[in-house]
């Protein structure tokens, strides 16, 4: 009588378990193991065919993608600021502006206290106030601002303030300089920090060779140095560049398909 084959063991831990999880050599013990996951690729649509590894990748890179784009409109206040800068000292004296006090000194115009209320192109309000406003006479075009605080319209609906220790604006060159610490804060906790910055009012650019940090809740990005064109729509980032996301940012939430 021909006896049954007995199941063969792996790790003396009991019978092999056909299957593609675990596959046994001929004597018996464990040969490489190999594990299977479950795809979440989609059977149809633009993900359809996939490998489940390409599909991930492409998922975080969606996810990337958006949390760039919820990031990086907060220096297009920048602009914004640059902007409503020059409609401010285009306007000083007499009308739409504010002033405590008007001397002359050493061949200066010295405003202080200059505050200024309007409303942006698409009709939201903005206030601007400084410590001063220096002109220098010889230079009419060259007005420098101390002490810059400013409430003003950011991007998705939203208000930020921003505050800047000093600011010299070429009226005929249309820039701003900024030579010392800036910061824009929006009211949804977004927040760009950066040491210097020339603003290109033409172009609608900005370029700094200092470093920048731009943050929220759920990231953050500090570089070196950052060059932004086409009124903050292109944006890059130099020299030691390392963003920080929390991964909680990164899982979909209910109801949203990457």
């Amino acid at each position: 009588m021909r006896s049954r084959p007995q199941p063969q063991l792996c790790q003396t831990t009991g019978p092999c378990r056909p299957g593609p999880i675990q596959r046994c050599s001929p004597s018996g013990l464990p040969s490489r193991m190999t594990t299977t996951t479950v795809s979440e690729v989609p059977d149809s649509g633009h993900y359809a065919g996939r490998s489940h590894a390409e599909y991930r990748r492409a998922q975080s890179h969606s996810r990337l993608v958006r949390l760039l784009k919820f990031i990086l409109p907060l220096s297009a206040v920048l602009v914004v600021v640059a902007f409503v800068v020059v409609s401010w000292l285009d306007n000083l004296v007499p009308d739409g502006v504010g002033i405590e006090s008007v001397v002359v000194r050493d061949g200066k115009l010295v405003m202080q206290n200059p505050v200024m209320s309007g409303q942006s192109s698409d009709a939201r309000p903005y206030t601007m106030r400084a410590a001063r406003a220096v002109q220098d006479l010889s230079v009419p075009d060259v007005i420098v601002l101390e002490d810059i605080v400013a409430d003003l319209p950011a991007p998705n609906s939203t208000n930020a303030v921003l505050n800047a220790a000093s600011g010299t604006l070429n009226k005929a060159a249309q820039t701003i300089m900024f030579d010392q610490p800036l910061s824009v804060t929006t009211e949804d906790g977004m927040k760009v920090q950066l040491q210097s910055a020339d603003v290109d009012m033409a172009n609608g650019g900005l370029v700094t060779d200092a470093p920048v940090s731009i943050s929220t809740g759920d990231a953050s990005v500090v570089a070196q140095s950052m060059q932004m064109t086409d009124k903050g729509r292109i944006i890059i980032f130099k020299d030691k560049v390392r963003m920080t996301i929390n991964p909680s940012a990164l899982k979909p939430k209910d109801g949203v398909t990457n």
